[in-house]
């Protein structure tokens, strides 16, 4: 058999599937070309990309995660499997990066495109890529036996580092191994404990930044604190995060010494096992303009919420609110709770009744003691209700006492209106404490 007819008997292998624009052909374990056959012409017959014997001969194993330098085209194999797991890849260069997913090396159009510009973070969620996945049609059910290949080049010969995750997943960062920080960037926190590295030379010179942190549970709040010159240096700040509306504003003055003394800072980030979040830092933040006041008045015991937290005391402060992307604005709170307005009750109780102690039926409160006493119900998110509560004998002109009792037995009597325990000369007040008898 001649060249050509070698030509056509492996042709005859291909399987056209039209309106896509991709060609899928019976792939084995390892393209191995018959004799006398070179890719070059296989390329030419089927008018292939320029790239087709560089994907087919020349890719790497895909598989997550992904960490590696690129400073040219690399080609990886991956699956169907891991393509549908969504995607976030971080890319650490000026320049930007292309990432572009073909079904098959024949394939004469990318599936779908992934651009990240420099210092960036790009992120296609199962849904997105599913979607790009169907409109394939029927070449979906060949994709899924198959095995894809991604593209990624850097433009402008560009040379950086690349990660690539699934979705909601993101590189773990240590205090050996720390990530680094760059304005804008997305950054998943999917482990309990990350470490982030802020190099001094992406500082703003002016010293003004901040941290916006966004999960889905804002109950189980983040810790973020910052370190100086080393890991696990001194403590120079710190803050809670548990929405998606308030920043960690960092110390203009900190920011500004670490820059002049060329010291990095080294950001730590703590929550719960299970939780997943994403923070961004900003340089020079942008000002919109300054939100209306706000300002309530409200009962003791009710809480009021502004701006996604709950307050419950008096206070004045300025909230800085994020807006979008790096722009903040502040907006001025004035809160007020009412004191409770105090309520009297006066209670006749026989002595005996506080022996076991008496139970109050508007408050619940015991008592065991004659007297004023100032009771507080509280009820959540209910207005406190305050009562002055007199506790006084049946027959308060008369000192009232138990029977008497064989010398050296337990005896109870009341004394200045207090029940007391009398035992031979000691006296002892009803929580078993002895008290001056004079």
């Amino acid at each position: 058999m001649g060249k050509n007819g070698k030509i056509v008997v492996l042709v005859s292998l291909f399987l056209l599937i039209t309106g896509t624009g991709v060609r899928v052909y019976a792939q084995s374990t390892g393209p191995v070309l018959p004799e006398g056959v070179t890719c070059d012409s296989l390329a030419r017959f089927y008018r292939a990309q320029p790239f087709f014997c560089a994907c087919e001969f020349e890719s790497h194993t895909f598989a997550f995660p992904i960490d590696t330098v690129l400073s040219d085209t690399v080609w990886f194999t991956a699956s169907a499997a891991d393509l549908t797991r969504g995607i976030s890849a971080y890319w650490f260069s000026t320049t930007a990066v292309t990432m572009e997913v073909y079904a098959l090396c024949v394939s004469t159009e990318p599936t779908f495109t992934l651009t990240i510009g420099g210092n960036q973070m790009r992120e296609m969620d199962v849904s997105r890529i599913n979607q790009k996945l169907s409109e394939m049609g029927d070449a979906v059910a060949y994709l899924k036996n198959l095995t894809p290949h991604i593209r990624a080049y850097p433009h402008n010969g560009g040379f950086g580092r690349v990660y690539c995750y699934p979705y909601d997943e993101g590189p773990l960062g240590t205090c050996e191994d720390s990530i680094p920080i760059r304005h804008g960037m997305t950054y998943v926190c999917s482990r309990p404990e990350n470490v982030y590295r802020l190099p001094w030379e992406n500082m703003s010179s002016k010293g003004q930044a901040f941290i916006r942190w966004r999960q889905m549970d804002k109950n189980k709040p983040a810790d973020f604190w910052l370190t100086r010159s080393t890991c696990d240096g001194e403590e120079v700040a710190r803050a809670v995060l548990s929405d998606s509306i308030h920043v960690f504003q960092l110390d203009s003055e900190m920011l500004v010494t670490a820059r002049k003394e060329k010291q990095d800072l080294w950001l730590h980030v703590k929550h719960e096992e299970g939780i997943t979040g994403r923070f961004w830092y900003y340089n020079n933040p942008k000002w919109a303009e300054t939100a209306p006041d706000f300002a309530a008045t409200e009962c003791e015991g009710k809480a009021v919420t502004v701006n996604m937290r709950s307050y419950s005391a008096d206070t004045v402060f300025t909230d800085v609110l994020w807006v979008a992307r790096d722009t903040l604005r502040t907006q001025e709170v004035n809160l007020a709770f009412t004191q409770p307005e105090m309520k009297y009750d006066t209670v006749n109780v026989d002595p005996n009744a506080l022996a076991r102690g008496y139970v109050h039926a508007l408050t619940n409160k015991v008592f065991y003691n004659y007297g004023d006493t100032v009771v507080d119900v509280v009820k959540k998110n209910s207005c406190t209700q305050r009562y002055q509560i007199t506790i006084q004998n049946l027959n308060k002109d008369e000192a009232i006492s138990m029977p008497e009792a064989p010398v050296g037995a337990t005896r109870k009597a009341v004394r200045n209106g207090q029940m007391v325990i009398l035992k031979d000369d000691r006296i002892f007040n009803v929580l078993g404490q002895q008290i001056d008898n004079k």
